[in-house]
């Protein structure tokens, strides 16, 4: 299942603001993240909050700045898609890790069900699905 641009007016979504920020906000997002995800069990807490931080990060280095960050938490079964919204135009591809980076996709795509991104006109929304439990 894609993730559309449009989205996040659905019922059930989280949706943080982040355009004009600078990478010091990504604590602030991970802190909102994680008032928003209490209920998981703290190891898969842990790998969404990896998730959603490579993926604000990508979009910091290759999308000229996060839009938005959008969180939708089901619970049967458990799964977390994050998705992060950029004005960039570029396709996010894993590649070989060296001393330049590489290792950010490397990471999602092992901690995710799934990931990928939905291209539009205004950039694109890379998103990724974490399965969870709930403690």
């Amino acid at each position: 299942m894609r993730v559309s641009w449009n989205g996040a007016d659905q019922a059930g979504w989280h949706v943080l603001d982040v355009a004009g920020t600078d990478r010091t906000g990504l604590s602030a997002a991970r802190r909102w993240a994680e008032a928003k995800l209490g209920t998981l069990r703290e190891t898969d807490l842990i790998d969404t909050l990896i998730v959603i931080g490579e993926l604000l990060e990508n979009a910091y280095v290759h999308g000229g700045g996060p839009l938005q960050l959008r969180l939708h938490h089901e619970h049967a079964p458990c799964r977390v898609t994050v998705a992060v919204a950029d004005v960039g135009k570029g396709e996010p591809r894993k590649r070989v890790p060296d001393r330049g980076g590489g290792r950010g996709l490397m990471l999602v795509d092992q901690l995710c069900l799934d990931w990928g991104v939905s291209h539009h006109d205004d950039g694109k929304l890379v998103w990724a699905r974490v399965e969870c439990e709930e403690d």
